[in-house]
Formats: structure tokens, C-alpha cells, sequence
């Protein structure tokens, strides 16, 4: 458990909405108050939500903006036999994105090249000389993912050398947009009509499968019985989507849903090697299991090295090849994992030396920290401090930084008033990702430390712990546990349930090396439960009264099934 104290914000529920739903559908009203809370009252939109399908639950990839126009380019380019390339981005949402689209043109008779930049070397998005390369290589079609949008200048450059660029992205639009691409699939685009906004760009990528599909299938492309299955490239999809950190809402939560399924039982070489080096039995993946465990290994390849072997690893038909990279990724995981220690321990060092934890923003920099982990550095600083936070790294006087923000406090927008300190910026409400002069580094803090104070107010800056329901220990059950599964997969957006429960007596404590045991009572209903962390920062004792914020588990041992609770806070 964390150490600082936090806000608990019990979330509102229309009780008749909850007591009603719970009644048509049958289900547990805890359950059901849940579903109410996120915004599935009505009985029909309740029911999709448990049972959502790709069958009746997608919108259709027509409602796209620029998904025609793209389809139209990418099909004449297979017709005519014209050497495509998919450029996508280092992360692991390119990287995936990427690979599920040379998946799909080798399952359907085509090869196309792929190029990832290498982070630290190139850079993000495209550049002149990758365009250039591609072009000696005699690429007349370049499909960008998860990159593109604030290339107008380079899209342009592609096209005077006769190549064609499709681009799909789903960052926020620049001002100035790249009009010389033959399309731009996009869901931000203010004449989109898809209902989701959300979709990372594995899912644009895959959708684009779905759009080029439909068309090859209608121009006689295929035999009869020779249409692709395409559910089978989900299980790339999901990892791209769940480690991106995107909602997994609305369409998201359709498309994993389907692909950890696609993930329990994927021949796909790259997905066993990469289950195999990251220690996940044969059977049951979850999302927490593509989150901790799958996607910082993908992830760690474009951070520490050369993010293009994730495109390999999971294109490859080779076992070989597919367990030769994935050792690859394991290493480059334990590198990264020391790297951002490294760094954690001097960012906080600069923050406590300049006591900018009093601040309402924290921004450091430093040269010689290594680009591939200050985002995750920012976030370790947003856990300690819940300040907006930027970490930059220098070398030679120029900076890349990553940005990570709390609740209330939109990170591009904030960097947009200080876009005249900035030689590049973008990203997300929570995220962002800069380039700054080291010159220019105090003035920046300084500014960005103004939209804090102006966007901010002195609650935003205390931790919170959203609280689904305030629970007695009776309404608890390992059924209830079982039940509660139908919310998920769980993670950004549709996180897993938290409960609370008030005036709990401690009866029993054992403490371990990291993790403490309980058995607690509430009116005379006993549980068991646990904590993880140093015990010395849980200062609770034998017969202490407590209120106790926490998830519930079901919990196997020795072929028994029980409920524990998992404690997330305590407090008198």
C-alpha cells in the first residue's frame, strides 16, 4: 500500500436505477449499482456491456472518416503488385498496430515491408531520411500507425518523391494537418462519426483489416472458402490496446474481451515465446496479466533498443526465431528496469534539493538520462507527489521529456501555453511527450508551474481512491467475487471494483517480508485479508478499530477456494 494519505470519494449510484436493473437482469444488486455508476442504468446497454460480441457490438469501420479513401489506396496497391511499408511507431501500441497489418497482407498473398525508428537515433514519427530509405527501396505506399498526423511536412516531402502515404493515428490533430497524405484515419477528426474516440492505434490498424477485408471479399479476391478469420490477429490487438493504457470501454472493451481469449490459446510463435520468457502458465490471461507482465517487455524494445524486433517477434513463423527475440525483450525488460531506477533515484534527489514537491507541478532534467524510461520515471513521481510531472533528459542541450498528469490537469493543453518554449510537443489528456533547448528549461518550469496553479486547485493535489460502495461484510461472497468478473477486463477507464467498509475489527496479524495477513471482523462476519508493502508502514494493531478501503479476491490453497480481501488503504 502506498504510504501518503488519500481522499476517498465515494461514487453516486441511482439506487432505483441499480434496484431496477438488478431485478430485469438478475443480478446481484452490488453488481448492478456498479453498472449504474458507469453509465449502464438501462437494461439493454447493461446487457451489452456483460455480453458485448464482436458480431452486434462493433461500430461499423465505414463510420471512419478517410477508412474509404484508405481502403481504396491500400487495395490498388495490392492490385497492382506496388511494394507498400508500414511505418509504425517504437511504442508497443505501433509496434503491435504494425504487426497486425503485416500479419494480415502475408495471410492474404502480400508482403510489405516494415520500418519502426529506433527512439533514441531517429526519433518519433517520420523523418526524411527514413522517407528516403523507403524510397531507394522503390516503397510506393507507406501506411504510418500510430504516427503521422504531425508529419505534414515530411507526408509532403513522400509525396514529391511519388510515394503515397496513408495515415493511422489517433493522437490529437496539430494545428496544421497532413494534407498531401491519399488518407488520414483518425477518430479526433472533427468530421469523424465514429462513436468511439478511444481506439488505440492496434485498433485503428485492425479496423483497417476489417474495412480492406470487406473490399477484397466484395472484388472477388478470395476463393469462397478462402475469406481470413481475422478474430485470430486479436490477440495482437489486445496487447497493443491494454498496454497502451487506453479506455477499455465501448469498442476497446469488445475487442479484448475477444482477444484475451485469443491470447489463452495463440499458436502464434511470438506470443508463446513472449508468454514463455515472462513466466505466465498455458491457460488463463487476464489484462493485469498483458499489463505487468507481456507489455513492458514489448514496450522495453523501443525504449532500451530497437523496437523493430517486437514486429519481428510476432510476425515470424520461426519458434526459433520468435524464442531467440523474446530473450531479446527479457533482457532489454531487466535493463530497462535498472535504467529507471537509476534515474527515479536522481529525479527525486533534484526534487527534494529544490523541495518541489511544495510546488503544484514538478518538472526535472537532467543529461544522461536515457529517453526510454523518463515517462515511466514521471509516473513513479506522479504515485509519490500526485503533482503533474515532467521528466526530461538532455544531451548535447537539447531534451526529450515525458509528461504524466492527475486528474484535472490536461497535459497537451497545458504544454500548448507553453508551446514557444518547445521545439516539439504532443500526446494525451494524462500524457504528453516534449523536445526543449536545455536553455530553456527554467523558463518552461516556470510557465508550465503558472497553468498548474491556474488549472489546479489545492484538493486536486491530494491523492484519491475512488470507492465503488460502501459494503457490511455479510453482502460479501466468493459468488459475489465470481460475479463480479463479468465487469472486466479491467484496467484505464473500467477499473476493477473498490469497496469500503467501516468500523472493522483487527482480530489477527502476521507479518511477512512484503506482505501483511488479517482476519478481520465486521458485525460478526469474520474474513480473512492482505496487504502488500513493508508492514512498518501499516500501523495497525490486535483490536484496533479501522475503516478498510479494498478489492476482492478469490484466493486458492491446497485446492481450496476462498474470498480475501486485498487491502488498498486503512485509516482509524
Amino acid at each position: 500500500m502506498d504510504d501518503a494519505p488519500k481522499r476517498w470519494i465515494l461514487k453516486e449510484a441511482d439506487e432505483t436505477a441499480a434496484a431496477l436493473l438488478s431485478r430485469d437482469l438478475k443480478l446481484p444488486l452490488l453488481l448492478a449499482r456498479i453498472l449504474a455508476q458507469r453509465g449502464f442504468a438501462e437494461p439493454d446497454a447493461a446487457r451489452r456491456f456483460l455480453s458485448s460480441s464482436l458480431s452486434t457490438d462493433l461500430p461499423s469501420p465505414d463510420l471512419l472518416a478517410g477508412m474509404h479513401d484508405a481502403v481504396e489506396r491500400i487495395c490498388r496497391a495490392l492490385r497492382d503488385g506496388e511494394r507498400i511499408c508500414i511505418w509504425g511507431d517504437y511504442d508497443v501500441d505501433g509496434t503491435t498496430g504494425a504487426a497486425v497489418l503485416v500479419s494480415f497482407l502475408r495471410e492474404i498473398g502480400r508482403e510489405a515491408m516494415f520500418y519502426i525508428p529506433h527512439r533514441i537515433e531517429e526519433g518519433y514519427g517520420m523523418s526524411r531520411q527514413g522517407i528516403e530509405h523507403l524510397h531507394s527501396r522503390e516503397v510506393a505506399l507507406i501506411i504510418t500507425v500510430d504516427c503521422g498526423i504531425s508529419n505534414a511536412d515530411e507526408v509532403a516531402y513522400a509525396r514529391t518523391l511519388g510515394m503515397d502515404v496513408v495515415i493511422v493515428d489517433h493522437h490529437q490533430l496539430p494545428e496544421r494537418l497532413p494534407d498531401a497524405a491519399a488518407a488520414v484515419i483518425n477518430p479526433q477528426r472533427t468530421d469523424c462519426g465514429f462513436p468511439d474516440k478511444g481506439l488505440c492505434a492496434a485498433g485503428l490498424a485492425f479496423y483497417l483489416v476489417i474495412g480492406l477485408r470487406a473490399s477484397l471479399r466484395e472484388s472477388g479476391w478470395f476463393e469462397p472458402d478462402g475469406v481470413p478469420d481475422i478474430r485470430r490477429h486479436l490477440d495482437i490487438v489486445t496487447l497493443g490496446t491494454i498496454a497502451d493504457m487506453v479506455p477499455l470501454r465501448g469498442t476497446n472493451r469488445v475487442l479484448t474481451r475477444r482477444g484475451l481469449v485469443e491470447l489463452e490459446s495463440s499458436t502464434r510463435p511470438g506470443i508463446v515465446a513472449l508468454r514463455e520468457v515472462a513466466g505466465v502458465r498455458s491457460g488463463a490471461v487476464d489484462a493485469g496479466t498483458v499489463a505487468f507482465q507481456l507489455g513492458p517487455r514489448i514496450n522495453a524494445a523501443g525504449r532500451m533498443d530497437a523496437a523493430v524486433k517486437v514486429v519481428e517477434m510476432l510476425t515470424t513463423d520461426s519458434a526459433e526465431t520468435a524464442e531467440e527475440i523474446a530473450r531479446e525483450l527479457d533482457e532489454h525488460n531487466r535493463e530497462r528496469r535498472e535504467t529507471e531506477a537509476r534515474v527515479l533515484d536522481e529525479a527525486l534527489a533534484q526534487v527534494d534539493e529544490k523541495r518541489l514537491q511544495d510546488r503544484w507541478s514538478i518538472v526535472v532534467g537532467s543529461p544522461g538520462w536515457h529517453p526510454g524510461v523518463l515517462g515511466i520515471v514521471a509516473s513513479r513521481i506522479v504515485e509519490r507527489f500526485h503533482r503533474p510531472t515532467i521528466v526530461i533528459g538532455f544531451e548535447d542541450g537539447e531534451g526529450k521529456g515525458s509528461g504524466r498528469s492527475i486528474r484535472g490537469f490536461h497535459m497537451v493543453r497545458a504544454m500548448r501555453r507553453c508551446a514557444d518554449l518547445l521545439e516539439r510537443f504532443g500526446g494525451h489528456e494524462y500524457a504528453g511527450g516534449l523536445s526543449i533547448r536545455e536553455d530553456n528549461l527554467e523558463p518552461f518550469a516556470a510557465r508550465f508551474e503558472e497553468a498548474a496553479t491556474e488549472l489546479l486547485n489545492e484538493e486536486d493535489l491530494l491523492p484519491y481512491l475512488d470507492i465503488d460502495a460502501e459494503v457490511d461484510f455479510r453482502q460479501l461472497s466468493l459468488g459475489l467475487v465470481r460475479e463480479l468478473r463479468q465487469l472486466g477486463p479491467f484496467g484505464v477507464g473500467n477499473p476493477e471494483p473498490v469497496f469500503e467498509t467501516h468500523g472493522v475489527e483487527v482480530c489477527e496479524r502476521r507479518d511477512f517480508n512484503t506482505v501483511s495477513r488479517f482476519r478481520l471482523r465486521h458485525d460478526r462476519h469474520t474474513v480473512t485479508a492482505v496487504a502488500f508493502g513493508p508492514p512498518e508502514k501499516l500501523p495497525v494493531r490486535l483490536g484496533d478499530k479501522v475503516d478498510v478501503a479494498y478489492r476482492l479476491r478469490e484466493n486458492e490453497w491446497q485446492g481450496t477456494c476462498a474470498m480475501e480481501l486485498r487491502l488498498l488503504d486503512v485509516r482509524p
